[in-house]
């Protein structure tokens, strides 16, 4: 596998706005790809390149991240999922496959469940349908505890790898999330104010009754050693919704799509390969 595939990028007008968006073309069925809180589409780079043109991917930045709108008010998961369907529906009128990770499977879980039907499958990463104020609580302070710039790029680095060794990619990833100023130092990209309302606003309420009305064929998978979707409730999420196929990861955390790309795109391209060959899956 290569470290990445370099994509396309243009920006796609959509409702809320014009939106950053990556394109990499491949022979394959279309595939959205959601990022979660504080990422870019840049975080999709090694899982697609590890599905080695088997998709044709899109990834955008969502709003309040990247390059994409931030607009003052507006973060819900039913906001997001309305740029994800907006995004799908400019892509065609066939279903196209939905992949979210962390905020983004929230996000994902909503437009699932908004238009049944729409999605040819969806795939769960690492996240759960359910209120959690502790979370949000501590992913607010741990915003407020960043520092709000660096006085240079080996600054930067230096704060992202904090004692361990960054790949080229790695690198290139972290520094999307910043912009170089004028004077050779780096703000983050982000609006921070925005992120800290979208975690506020998403982790204050449950999902519950949106993750049981997901009728698409239906994938959840969970990192081992992950903290953020909790054995129970990954277990309650299997019984709440019997459609979803689970598979968990071994010794991986939550970040997923950088952990384990290539596991996560054996996983994915299993389960569209499945759906495509016998239709809409109701076992696990």
């Amino acid at each position: 596998m290569t470290d990445s595939v370099a994509p396309i990028e243009r920006r796609i007008a959509l409702p809320a706005g014009e939106f950053r968006l990556l394109e990499w073309p491949g022979d394959g069925p279309a595939v959205i790809f959601l990022h979660g809180l504080s990422g870019t589409a840049d975080v999709w780079a090694l899982a697609v390149a590890a599905l080695d043109g088997a998709c044709h991917a899109f990834a955008i930045d969502q709003r309040g991240h990247g390059a994409s709108p931030a607009p003052v008010t507006g973060y819900r998961a039913s906001d997001f999922a309305s740029d994800a369907l907006a995004l799908a529906d400019a892509l065609g009128n066939e279903p196209v496959h939905l992949v979210g990770h962390s905020m983004g499977a929230r996000v994902a879980l909503v437009a699932a469940a908004t238009r049944p039907g729409r999605f040819a499958t969806v795939s769960i990463v690492d996240i759960g349908p359910e209120a959690w104020k502790q979370n949000w609580v501590d992913t607010v302070a741990s915003f407020d505890r960043l520092p709000s710039s660096f006085a240079n790029r080996d600054e930067a680095l230096a704060y992202t790898a904090r004692g361990r060794t960054l790949t080229p990619a790695a690198m290139e990833r972290f520094l999307g999330r910043l912009v170089e100023q004028p004077d050779g130092s780096y703000r983050w990209r982000a609006n921070f104010a925005a992120l800290k309302e979208t975690v506020t606003l998403q982790r204050g309420r449950g999902y519950w009754r949106e993750w049981e009305r997901i009728s698409d064929p239906l994938l959840l998978i969970r990192g081992g050693t992950s903290d953020e979707l909790r054995p129970s409730v990954a277990a309650a999420m299997q019984v709440r919704n019997p459609l979803a196929r689970y598979e968990e990861f071994a010794d991986t955390g939550h970040n997923i799509p950088l952990l384990a790309p290539e596991k996560l795109a054996k996983s994915l391209s299993g389960h569209w390969a499945r759906v495509a060959n016998h239709g809409k899956e109701v076992s696990r």
